[in-house]
Order: structure tokens, then C-alpha cells, then sequence
């Protein structure tokens, strides 16, 4: 590094009507900086895809979502056969409509996302970048394909719960009976997020109406996931494998690769790449992938990114009412 140049007083050098100038003309630059414009544009295209979703949830027969279908087939076969899960079922048979977690996550994010940009996003440029960035996570994961894939492993844990009367979907090469049919859903911050145990240990905390499914399929005594134990031994999941390209955040993103750092050995991808293959979703990840050192090195490989763009790309830290928190942006 150079010298330390000595500070200059700007008023002394500089009249003060030319910095009111100089001013002016940074505000009015700031405008039309792209970084400012591409957050516009992604805003705007996210909130038509986040409308049309929510259009699309509210036809169940819509032709783009099939597993909207499959999800309510499954949801009657198990509450007939298992009458006394009817408010479980029922809060899965959800994940189909606007009430359900994955939406309202992705509804939250967003509004976020735009309150973020309305109150500071002239005030700092990083910001901005991290609402576009958002917003085109938000946007990506609102697509009805991106959705109607989600959905998997929703439908999947009703498979599981019916003691296989019906089948898994797409992932099926990968049932594993060492943990509850909810492993599915867990890792996906919708749901829930990891917390500190005792001995600096993570378990996995439901969110809300999601916690009945401790007790429910936990097997009587309210089974916790223990993160890295999870990790070692879950099935694959479309969030797991595919989604958290869509619906993940910095944050789950970096637990994830520090559970992935702590066990080397386990692969980062449950499922076969033929299987992967099998999601429609899976098409844009040429465009929408993770930065390597925001996931595992494998799942980077996986997946190569043509560029790097989405919310995984920003250093903020999400929040359970939207994608990101203002006060910890940057950290």
C-alpha cells in the first residue's frame, strides 16, 4: 500500500455552490444506475409471478401443476386411512393453496424485499443490488414449474405416511426408514430453521402449525432432528437436491455447507443425476445456481452456473418474515 495522503478540507478547495451541484448530480446519476434499474425490473417481474402463482394455486385443476392433483389424491387416501391425522393432513393438503408455508414464505420475502427498496434502496448500492438479487430468487421460485416440483416433497411425506399404500414420486431409490416422513421438509427455512442446542449442537425447530409434527410423527416423543445426524443420513428431497437453488437463503445456505464441511465424506446430493433430470425445474439451473462457497463443492459441480445470481449471492441475513433482515445486511 502507498503512502497515507494527507486529508484535505473540500471546502476550502471547492466553493460550496459546486458541491451542492456535484450532489445533485450523484442523486440523479443514482437513479439511473442499473444496479437501481435491474432492482426495478426484477421487482416488478417478481410480483407478476408471485400473482400468477397465486391465480394458479387457486384453480387446483390448472393443467401447469399437476402435483396440485397428486397432492390432494394422496391427502384423501391417507386421511381415510389414518383418520386421526386429520389436522396433520390437512396442514400438508395446505402446501397446495395460499395458506400453505412455501407460499407465504416466498409472499413474505417479497413484500420485504420491496419495503426494503422503497425506504433505503437510493441510500446504498449494495443494497440494491441485494433486493435484485432477491427479487429474482423470489420471482425464480414463483415460476409454476419451479412451484409444481416443490410440491414433491410435500406429497412424499404423505407417501410415507400412508406405510406404503402409495408411492413416493420422482425420489423413491432413496427411502430411508431411520428418521420420520417430515425429513423431507426439513432444511427448507418455510418450515423451520436449525437452533443451537446444547453442546453447540443444531436441532431443527418447526415453525407455527408445523410443530404438531414432532409429536404427530415423531414416533410419540416429539423426535428433533439433529442437524449433522440429519445430514448424514436423510433421503433425497427436491429441496435438498434441487430446491435450495429456488428457496434457499444465505443463511440455510451456509448451514448447509457447514454441516457439508463437517462431514466431508457425505455426498452433498442424494439423488441420482437421472433422477435430478426428471424435475422441470432443473432446466434453469444453467442460469440460477448458487456461488460455490455458498454451497457444497459437490452440488456446485452438479450444477454449473452460466452466471451467478440469486438470493444465495447476497451476504444478508433472512429473516422468518421475508428474505432478508436490513439491520444485519452485509454482515
Amino acid at each position: 500500500m502507498g503512502a497515507i495522503q494527507p486529508m484535505i478540507n473540500i471546502r476550502k478547495v471547492i466553493p460550496l455552490p459546486f458541491l451542492l451541484m456535484l450532489s445533485v448530480v450523484f442523486v440523479v446519476s443514482g437513479c439511473s444506475d442499473p444496479e437501481f434499474e435491474n432492482a426495478t425490473n426484477a421487482l416488478k417481474q417478481a410480483d407478476s409471478e408471485v400473482a400468477r402463482l397465486e391465480m394458479a394455486l387457486a384453480s387446483p385443476a390448472n393443467a401447469a401443476m399437476p402435483n396440485l392433483r397428486y397432492l390432494k389424491q394422496y391427502a384423501e387416501v391417507v386421511r381415510r386411512n389414518e383418520p386421526d391425522m386429520y389436522a396433520l393432513v390437512a396442514t400438508l393438503e395446505a402446501e397446495g393453496t395460499v395458506q400453505g408455508g412455501l407460499f407465504t414464505f416466498l409472499k413474505a420475502r417479497l413484500a420485504n424485499a420491496k419495503d426494503v427498496f422503497a425506504k433505503e434502496g437510493q441510500a446504498s448500492r449494495k443494497l440494491t443490488t441485494a433486493v435484485g438479487a432477491e427479487a429474482l430468487a423470489v420471482g425464480q421460485a414463483a415460476k409454476l414449474d419451479v412451484f409444481n416440483d416443490s410440491l414433491v416433497d410435500v406429497i412424499n411425506v404423505l407417501a410415507d405416511m400412508s406405510q406404503g399404500k402409495l408411492a413416493k414420486l420422482t425420489l423413491a431409490e432413496t427411502v430411508d426408514k431411520s428418521m420420520p416422513p417430515t425429513q423431507h421438509l426439513v432444511g427448507n427455512p418455510a418450515y423451520g430453521s436449525w437452533q443451537s442446542g446444547s453442546g453447540g449442537s443444531s436441532f431443527w425447530a418447526w415453525y407455527g402449525q408445523y410443530r404438531m409434527f414432532s409429536d404427530v410423527l415423531g414416533w410419540g416423543r416429539g423426535y428433533r432432528y439433529n442437524q449433522d445426524y440429519w445430514y448424514r443420513s436423510r433421503s433425497a428431497s427436491y429441496y435438498g437436491d434441487v430446491g435450495r437453488h429456488y428457496y434457499g437463503t444465505s443463511r440455510n445456505n451456509r448451514s448447509w455447507s457447514q454441516a457439508a464441511q463437517r462431514q466431508p465424506s457425505v455426498a452433498a446430493n442424494k439423488a441420482s443425476p437421472s433422477r435430478v433430470k426428471n424435475f422441470k425445474s432443473t432446466s434453469r439451473l444453467s442460469s440460477y445456481a448458487p456461488r460455490t462457497r455458498s454451497a457444497p463443492k459437490s452440488m456446485a459441480k452438479s450444477y454449473s452456473a452460466k452466471r451467478t445470481s440469486s438470493y444465495s449471492n447476497t451476504r444478508s441475513a433472512p429473516s422468518r418474515s421475508g428474505g432478508f433482515s436490513r439491520r444485519s445486511f452485509g454482515k
